[in-house]
């Protein structure tokens, strides 16, 4: 019994041939020049209109037809097949050896074609031939097959991925005693290294974060993922300063193919009662205060973004929010958008943006914000874009 590896593999050929001698003949020929690892499969139709109705009903890897016969001919059939997409190699056999002839039946779509009379031998070669032209065609077929499942499947993770990802972000809404949170988060791709969190440490605390990993894509997304997995309140004591957190995230930093990432982190607490704001930073852009008056850049000490230095040493800021002031944290990939005539959006400019709209709303300053900068990149993805709000309570 044959198994799997060398069962011979078919190939299914189409004879479309008027005179039933040399339909028998060639039919004859093909049996006989079949590879040991081929199995031909043949099927014979005597014109070329049952050949058309037939290839309706069963597809064929092979069609050797004459030329001239009843009802159609060989070229109305190659021209009616390769119309409707028909993949089959179309051998032609014609008493016609003048070039203009040849030269049409090619334009007509027939893949080569052999003119009577013909040698046994000669057919052999020009089947053979294209035996290996199906086989590989073939090979290809199953390779595109195999890759496009494999994509498919690699999509499918990449889709499941950044639902665990957007997962990992606060709630659309959030607010802990009238402090109000508000955010907005644009990947530059399917998985994003930027990733941020807000949440309640007690009843007069809350934690805050901003990731921002170098590099896009999956390596930089399961780093991000680490990260934030290290600083949830489960893992992480956030009774701590914000400079023991930052430390202790900086040792929990892994590069092990040793791709030089790193990441820029700003995190810290704010106490809802006092509206005061502790804050430590690793190389991140420094945020925004903004009031009904104007808007400050808040100076956060910083030291090198996590991932270089182990040893890095990190400071913690202390800050007064009035009431009605927000407090505005954002990534690099916010204000480094580019134009492709007027070049980067600048710092200065999204800080001049805010200004602008500080009168707004939360929701409305963030839908801005962001249509601004979407219009600035004519909507092309760049970077990752996370900015988190923080709105202090009225009174």
């Amino acid at each position: 019994m044959q198994n799997a590896s060398t069962t011979p593999k078919r190939l299914s050929i189409l004879l479309v041939e008027d005179t039933f001698s040399e339909r028998y003949y060639i039919a004859s020929l093909l049996q006989s020049f079949q590879p040991d690892d081929i199995e031909f499969e043949i099927t014979q139709c005597e014109d070329g209109l049952t050949a058309l109705d037939t290839c309706k009903l069963h597809d064929f890897d092979l069609i050797i037809s004459d030329w001239r016969m009843p009802n159609m001919t060989g070229v109305e059939l190659c021209k009616r097949l390769k119309a409707s997409n028909n993949p089959a190699f179309f051998l032609l056999l014609t008493g016609n050896d003048k070039t203009e002839d040849m030269v049409y039946a090619m334009e007509t779509g027939a893949d080569d074609y052999i003119t009577k009379p013909f040698l046994a031998s000669v057919l052999k070669v020009k089947v053979l031939a294209a035996v290996r032209l199906i086989q590989a065609k073939k090979k290809i077929l199953e390779n595109n097959q195999k890759l496009e499942i494999e994509l498919n499947n690699k999509q499918t993770e990449l889709e499941q991925a950044a639902t665990l990802q957007q997962s990992l972000l606060p709630k659309e809404d959030l607010s802990f005693d009238n402090w109000h949170v508000k955010h907005f988060f644009e990947p530059a791709a399917e998985l994003a290294g930027d990733i941020f969190q807000c949440f309640k440490i007690n009843e007069e605390w809350i934690g805050f974060y901003v990731i921002d990993v170098s590099g896009h894509g999956a390596r930089a997304a399961m780093l991000s993922f680490t990260l934030a997995q290290g600083l949830s309140p489960q893992r992480m004591d956030w009774q701590l300063a914000p400079e023991v957190l930052m430390h202790r995230l900086n040792l929990l930093f892994d590069d092990p193919a040793n791709l030089g990432q790193f990441a820029t982190v700003i995190l810290g607490k704010i106490n809802i009662k006092t509206h005061q704001v502790y804050m430590s930073s690793a190389g991140h852009p420094m945020p925004l205060i903004i009031s009904k008056n104007d808007v400050q850049t808040l100076s956060v000490p910083s030291g090198l973004p996590i991932g270089i230095d182990k040893n890095s040493q990190y400071s913690t800021g202390e800050y007064q929010l009035y009431p009605g002031e927000q407090l505005l944290l954002f990534s690099d990939g916010v204000y480094e958008v580019n134009h492709p005539q007027h070049g980067m959006f600048g710092l200065a400019r999204f800080k001049q943006r805010c200004a602008e709209a500080k009168n707004l709303p939360a929701n409305k300053l963030l839908k801005h914000l962001t249509y601004v900068l979407n219009l600035w990149k004519q909507n092309q993805p760049q970077d990752d874009m996370s900015l988190l709000l923080f709105t202090a309570p009225e009174t």
